[in-house]
């Protein structure tokens, strides 16, 4: 894989997920403003990921060169992880999506090797930010994957508020313990 292709893929990743969260405020924002809010975040730390992205595109075009080959995420189900979002997308646009449903979509959203992608970009980024003589924007990075950990913790946190189904409010508190950033 080069690297443009890279960051093409992580970009339209984050992009779905910030629209899918977003049509999920839109669909069941009528049951409670705080839920309303709660999609709206999520989809708003979605669309920080694709800018973060976008951001580092250059940085490592610069550094690299866009054609560069990088090292592949073999171990990644690249099409597992396009298939299921494809799915979740479809569940979502049909309309009929219950405030659990809505959760479990979420929880497999940010369990999926998704976000073993954005990680694999930002360790790139971090590489093109040592070589382009910037430290300071290390900080930006080091921000990013603070703000990933509340990502998750705001979702745990709602689905606990929220969700009615017991198994689904252990799945959250699973991805929470699962998730080592």
């Amino acid at each position: 894989m080069k690297l443009g292709e890279l960051f093409n893929l992580c970009q339209d990743i984050e992009l779905r997920q910030a629209k899918l969260y977003a049509s999920l405020s839109l669909l069941l924002g009528d049951i409670d403003e705080r839920i309303a809010r709660f999609w709206e975040q999520m989809s708003t730390e979605e669309w920080q990921h694709y800018i973060l992205v976008d951001f580092g595109r250059s940085l490592c075009v610069d550094a690299f060169g866009i054609d560069s080959p990088v090292p592949e995420l073999s171990d990644v189900p690249v099409q597992q992880i396009t298939d299921a979002l494809e799915g979740h997308e479809q569940k979502v646009d049909s309309g009929g999506i219950s405030l659990d449903e809505a959760f479990e979509i979420a929880i497999a959203i940010e369990g999926s090797e998704a976000d073993t992608i954005y990680m694999h970009l930002l360790s790139i980024i971090r590489k093109a930010i040592q070589q382009s003589d910037q430290p300071y924007l290390m900080d930006r990075i080091v921000q990013v994957e603070k703000d990933m950990v509340s990502h998750i913790d705001g979702l745990v946190q709602a689905t606990q508020k929220f969700a009615k189904d017991a198994n689904l409010i252990r799945k959250a508190h699973r991805l929470k313990a699962e998730h080592h950033f």
